[in-house]
């Protein structure tokens, strides 16, 4: 069991977590979401003793292998853990079931392995630790499909305790049983998976817009009531200050001193009834929030021909390393295009031939000479590391800087950060700088390389409609099946050292081959 009793975190004047208490019981297999900077990964650090907590109490009863993030990754670490024959028997064992193998087991070799095949290594580490829980920041990303599936299924056999923190909703949906949701230094516990708990959030959003239209027709009669017996006071209070008669009438003196009285009791009925009514204003429901726009230019300049890119024979080796061989295949004008294949196959490599930043070992690529290319890549240390977001908008003209601005408040970027260098910001934030360069692009053809690493799910849903409604040419690298649906038109397959496209695969085609096709892209 892991239980954290009112714990307090903050980062200077930032409260992470306020008076947090969470129990994780014994076999739970939960999902940790939340927008980016709300203190996920902070969260798992705090259980793993990373991260010192301002005050609490945390008590755990767990062996708990612990998965960092990609960017985390220790080689050192691997090679000696290896040393221990039982444990190296067990490592190799996992590394066999995620498909990883052919590689020296050095530092050289170690490094140069993908970020999916990295994944890959750091999971078989976790699992050959032989843990009785495990705590996993984002095992998805970078992993190929396949793999994916197999984490899915370890997990789904695993009979210990899962606390993953994830924006794969697909792996959410097929791994976890509850949801908990961190936003604002709050933690909400939902009963289900990602699509259970979006429903049960449909609902809530529902019940309280209808509550708070319901108290908006309240709060307008309340007010016009409260306005009402103000005017009454006011009149009840004019008469108690209306002379009446001579004062040595004793007759007028006593009418007066009963019309006074009588005033000073509307008024004092008045005021109490007012004073009622404010408290009642004061409860109030609070509206539910809106969905944030992101705002991006249209294509300015059209693909002035109906192929874009067109590739012949093309071969390429690496080493003596054949990657792909013999390829034919064109892009048209206007496709969404994804490249779908192993950790390792090439994909990114024929993106950067395509870039011109590879060379081929044999073939042609022709490029329609009116494509404008705008690239996002799983690299986004390309971003200007010494300048801050603002000096990035001023390169720019003012409508320019206005949606630039607009879009990454909206892409829940805290306006605090804008004068923070970029070398300073997160990954996910950097990602989301790159992103919204590239929806103010002009590009008429773009291309992105596992494009959702680091980003929340709220921000995949934003640049999920951004592709969905982009007028110009599309390719893009991604294992996240959830995020394809409804942007691929096409598909390259990488598979057996050559590529192969496919039209898009429709949702009866997928029934009759489920599992092997599915899991093969």
């Amino acid at each position: 069991m892991i239980s954290l009793s009112n714990v307090q975190k903050s980062y200077g004047d930032k409260i992470i977590f306020d008076n947090l208490s969470l129990t994780i019981y014994d076999g739970e297999k939960i999902g940790i979401i939340g927008d980016n900077g709300q203190g996920k990964t902070t969260l798992l650090k705090i259980i793993m003793g990373d991260t010192d907590i301002d005050s609490g109490t945390i008590k755990i009863n767990e062996n708990i292998g612990y998965l960092k993030q990609v960017s985390e990754f220790s080689v050192d670490k691997i090679l000696k853990s290896i040393e221990n024959q039982e444990f190296a028997k067990s490592f190799f064992l996992y590394l066999k079931k995620m498909g990883l193998k052919n590689f020296m087991l050095d530092n050289k070799s170690l490094n140069q392995l993908s970020c999916g095949e990295k994944t890959k290594l750091a999971l078989s580490y976790v699992f050959a630790q032989n843990p009785t829980a495990l705590v996993l920041d984002e095992p998805t990303n970078h992993l190929d499909m396949e793999a994916k599936q197999i984490l899915i299924d370890q997990i789904n056999t695993f009979p210990g305790t899962v606390l993953v923190v994830s924006h794969d909703i697909y792996f959410l949906n097929s791994t976890v049983s509850k949801i908990i949701r961190i936003k604002d230094g709050a933690i909400q516990e939902f009963y289900g998976n990602y699509n259970d708990y979006e429903e049960q959030i449909n609902h809530l959003i529902t019940s309280q817009q209808r509550e708070y239209e319901a108290q908006s027709k309240k709060i307008s009669k309340i007010e016009n009531e409260i306005d009402r017996l103000k005017r009454w006071a006011n009149k009840a209070d004019k008469n108690i200050n209306k002379q009446g008669g001579s004062p040595s009438d004793s007759r007028l003196a006593s009418l007066k001193s009963n019309a006074e009285a009588g005033a000073r009791k509307i008024s004092g009925a008045a005021k109490n009834k007012i004073s009622a009514l404010e408290k009642e204003l004061e409860e109030r429901v609070s509206r539910p929030e809106k969905e944030p726009v992101i705002k991006y230019r249209l294509v300015k300049d059209d693909i002035k021909s109906k192929i874009a890119i067109s590739v012949q024979n093309l071969s390429k080796n690496f080493d003596n390393n054949l990657l792909f061989k013999n390829v034919n295949f064109t892009i048209g004008s206007g496709e969404k295009v994804a490249l779908v294949g192993r950790n390792g196959c090439g994909k990114t490599t024929l993106i950067n031939i395509i870039l011109g930043k590879e060379k081929l070992s044999s073939g042609d690529v022709w490029e329609t000479p009116s494509l404008k290319i705008g690239l996002m890549s799983q690299d986004v240390y390309n971003l200007p590391q010494e300048k801050t977001i603002i000096e990035l908008s001023l390169e720019q003209d003012k409508e320019y800087r206005t949606l630039f601005i607009t879009n990454l408040v909206n892409m829940n970027i805290d306006k605090t950060r804008f004068n923070t260098k970029i070398k300073n910001l997160s990954l996910g934030e950097q990602m989301r700088i790159k992103l919204c360069e590239l929806i103010l692009s002009d590009a008429n053809m773009l291309i992105l390389d596992e494009p959702t690493n680091h980003l929340d799910i709220s921000n995949k849903k934003y640049l999920k409609k951004v592709l969905e409604d982009f007028a110009g040419t599309l390719l893009i690298v991604s294992h996240d099946q959830d995020f394809l649906k409804g942007i691929a038109t096409s598909y390259l397959v990488f598979e057996n050292q050559t590529i192969k496209k496919n039209n898009l695969i429709n949702d009866n085609d997928k029934d009759k081959n489920s599992s092997g096709g599915e899991r093969d892209l």
